[in-house]
């Protein structure tokens, strides 16, 4: 009885910290007492902490968690061990540990699929709307918001590191993640006050997703939009949300034909093609497996005479460094959560799915460093794909109750 008595403190215990360190990772990046690097240490230090404690009853519910899922995440993290342990690459090493300790500690979560997980996918959404809403609010009372097309920009607030995140691109995807997620807070709501505030969170953070002018954190806002209120909302809420897309989709087609036609049009892949033609070229004789785990690309000298350091495609990247087999076993551990979650009733499911389809898209045209520290690519990759093996952990053992439907999780009564 004892024992029993300190299994479940301690799993308790494990599940509170676990809690908390995702709760520090959403919103660190928006604001961190000290400096990102001591919000990195401190992310290290409480993932461990929290796996540590909480490793007693993941190893009592082994048979809870363990899935197929994960066998095969299991696989395709040793291949990418291996891969820089041969290009010696230390910093990878330990990253790739950090990735796996923080997967399993989100599984660990995973055993609170409720509450817990709402309380800390809240205070993400919340945070991100409020320092959306700080953040365009700070530039109107510094006289620099602008309305004028690609004139704002807004990657900052103006106050130096607070929601500081220096390029469009970074802040609109940190945004858009924190964006889906309102949604799907506001998706599960079934009371018009909370209701209420999940949607003006979305909706502040739309308006600052929009003002970056970034195409990528557009695209990847709308692709999860829709993508999660096709599967994760039914009846009357799937129509409403759905009336309201095709609403603005066709007020945006009316007032900004235009400029819909610039971006898309005229502006096209602004000379990514350049960099993606590049980048194969460089692979030369390493297409097998790349030229190694946080091998550089180096210099880019486009036709503009500007010079990038970056392949502005999260695929290209890791064809490069972890070559055509690194790059196989990234999409297929993506078709394989993918489809996991599509055939899970977790009530987490539909985030995750909704996550990972829009990540699959933007991986085609921007993003980088795949292995490293906490940053956009764990938003979007690792946090998702962590998500999905929580969601669907235990599957393959529970008994499917008679009744219920066959994928993407049970809608709240």
């Amino acid at each position: 009885m004892q024992i029993e008595r300190i299994a479940r403190v301690l799993k308790v215990a494990g599940l509170a910290l676990a809690g908390i360190t995702l709760a520090c990772l959403l919103v660190g990046r928006f604001w961190w007492p000290t400096d990102s690097g001591n919000w990195e240490k401190t992310l290290r230090i409480m993932v461990c902490l929290a796996l540590l404690v909480g490793s007693v009853a993941l190893i009592r519910e082994r048979a809870r968690w363990f899935s197929l899922t994960f066998v095969l995440f299991c696989v395709f993290w040793l291949g990418l061990v291996v891969n820089a342990v041969a290009a010696d690459s230390s910093s990878s090493v330990r990253q790739l540990l950090m990735i796996m300790v923080f997967s399993l500690m989100t599984i660990g979560l995973g055993g609170s699929d409720g509450r817990t997980w709402r309380i800390v996918l809240g205070i993400g959404a919340l945070s991100g709307a409020g320092f959306a809403a700080f953040s365009l609010l700070h530039k109107a009372w510094l006289g620099e918001f602008s309305f004028a097309y690609r004139t704002l920009n807004i990657h900052d607030s103006g106050v130096p590191g607070v929601a500081d995140f220096g390029i469009t691109i970074e802040a609109g995807m940190h945004y858009a993640f924190s964006f889906i997620v309102a949604l799907w807070l506001a998706l599960r709501s079934r009371r018009w006050p909370s209701l209420t505030l999940w949607s003006a969170c979305a909706a502040l953070q739309g308006a600052y997703i929009y003002f970056t002018f970034s195409r990528a954190a557009w695209m990847a806002a709308l692709i999860g939009a829709v993508v999660l209120v096709l599967v994760g909302a039914e009846g009357r809420v799937r129509k409403a949300f759905l009336s309201l897309m095709a609403l603005g989709g066709l007020v945006a087609l009316m007032v900004g034909y235009k400029r819909l036609a610039y971006e898309f049009g005229t502006r096209g892949l602004t000379h990514r093609d350049e960099v993606w033609r590049t980048v194969i070229e460089r692979v030369g004789e390493h297409w097998w497996f790349g030229h190694g785990a946080h091998t550089e690309l180096g210099d880019v000298a486009l036709s503009t005479g500007e010079v990038v350091h970056n392949p502005h495609s999260l695929y290209l990247e890791v064809l490069y460094q972890f070559g055509a087999v690194g790059l196989a076993s990234l999409l297929l551990m993506l078709a394989v959560c993918l489809w996991s979650l599509w055939r899970s009733r977790s009530s987490l499911a539909p985030l995750w799915f909704s996550v990972l389809a829009a990540a699959s898209v933007v991986f085609m045209v921007e993003m980088h460093f795949f292995v490293a520290a906490p940053n956009v690519v764990w938003m979007w990759l690792w946090v998702p794909m962590a998500g999905a093996l929580a969601a669907v952990a235990g599957e393959y053992h529970a008994p499917r109750r008679a009744h219920s439907a066959p994928g993407l999780g049970a809608q709240p009564a």
